[in-house]
């Protein structure tokens, strides 16, 4: 008789191990996944925030191009609306063209994604979003600030 309570405690001691080991490895990965996502979140720098959208600059994209011309991508997430049908782009890439000397820009390529943040999958789409036709750069419009942070670096 006490030998086969020895053995049920055993083995009690033996499953509960392992499913430590189980909860210790998902807290690892976890926190591998945390640690991951933090980059990316400190290379955004927030530009505008409002009820609809929110922009951010990946500061590590600014790229200077001569003559006085500066690249940057733009992340815009977009904040679905309860009383409006659901959207099915929630957030965008875009690698905008600066030339700081004109005030002017262009945007190079545009990206869209069903999820925030730019993560996930890229949603299909049959245009590239190049439009190389150089635009005056909005006054009081996030763009301004952009090319403010920009071309001041």
């Amino acid at each position: 008789m006490l030998t086969k309570n020895h053995t049920t405690a055993l083995q009690s001691f033996s499953m509960i191990s392992n499913q430590g080991i189980y909860w210790l490895l998902a807290l690892v990965w976890l926190w591998a996944g945390a640690l991951q996502a933090q980059p990316l979140m400190a290379d955004l720098k927030p530009i505008l925030d409002t009820k609809t959208h929110s922009i951010y600059i990946y500061k590590s994209s600014v790229k200077n191009l001569p003559p006085d011309w500066k690249k940057v991508w733009v992340l815009t997430n977009f904040y679905p609306d309860p009383n409006q049908p659901p959207l099915t782009v929630l957030s965008t890439r875009r690698n905008v063209l600066f030339d700081c000397r004109k005030n002017r820009f262009s945007t190079l390529a545009m990206i869209r994604y069903g999820e925030p943040n730019a993560l996930g999958k890229p949603l299909l789409q049959t245009d590239s979003g190049f439009d190389l036709k150089e635009r005056e750069v909005p006054e009081g419009s996030a763009m301004e600030i952009i090319k403010g942070i920009v071309c001041g670096s």
